[in-house]
């Protein structure tokens, strides 16, 4: 999408969120909530899927936000990285692809990449970008675990080994079938996967932290 094209229908979509918003806290479901919205004016898909994953109701948004963890929450402990999540939202940001804050406090993309994920170049800036970051953080331990089923998951879990290797903190890197499966089993993940937030007890969105470090600002809605 041209970048004046999407500067436009950023501005449609500002005004579709407070409709949305509003519809969401008066009890409307969100799929028919956007439905409505998105035919009435003709949204594309990508536009649906921000909509999608940046508005929430806001009794839905102030429960996650209580979840979001602090720099200082981190000391000593150890992170679950949900790493497919995390690293795609920082490609995405690095190839110029919509990223954006959710009214729940957390960064997510639209691209989709996840779907059928392929390694590119930006994936080890990605990395790269990733370790830097970490090792500005004060923790004991850092565990990454990536989804098997996503083409080429053991070699870009190789390449993170050696690209994120540090004397800060201890690294185990994974791939796993179902990433999801074990970090709901953690006290401390960094995601910004809903599903994830909500069974979680604590979550550090390391991706916005990562994209902050690069002077990269998401839009907000």
């Amino acid at each position: 999408m041209p970048k004046q094209d999407f500067d436009f229908r950023l501005a449609l979509l500002r005004a579709l969120a407070k409709d949305l918003r509003y519809l969401l806290d008066r009890g409307y479901h969100k799929g028919p909530a956007l439905n409505f919205l998105a035919n009435r004016w003709q949204l594309t898909s990508l536009e649906r899927e921000i909509l999608t994953r940046a508005i929430f109701a806001k009794e839905e948004a102030i429960r996650r936000k209580k979840k979001r963890g602090l720099i200082k929450d981190l000391k000593g402990r150890s992170l679950v990285v949900d790493g497919h999540n995390v690293l795609i939202t920082i490609e995405s940001a690095l190839r110029g692809l919509p990223v954006f804050w959710g009214d729940d406090g957390f960064v997510r993309d639209a691209s989709r990449l996840s779907r059928k994920f392929k390694k590119t170049v930006q994936t080890i800036e990605a990395l790269k970008a990733l370790g830097k970051a970490l090792t500005k953080l004060p923790l004991a331990q850092v565990v990454i675990y990536f989804d098997a089923p996503l083409s080429r998951s053991g070699e870009l879990a190789a390449q993170a080994r050696e690209i994120l290797k540090t004397q800060r903190f201890t690294l185990e890197v994974y791939t796993v079938p179902s990433a999801d499966l074990c970090l709901r089993k953690a006290p401390l993940i960094a995601t910004s996967d809903s599903a994830l937030i909500d069974q979680a007890s604590k979550v550090f969105d390391l991706g916005a932290y990562t994209l902050k470090g690069l002077g990269l600002k998401p839009f907000k809605l």
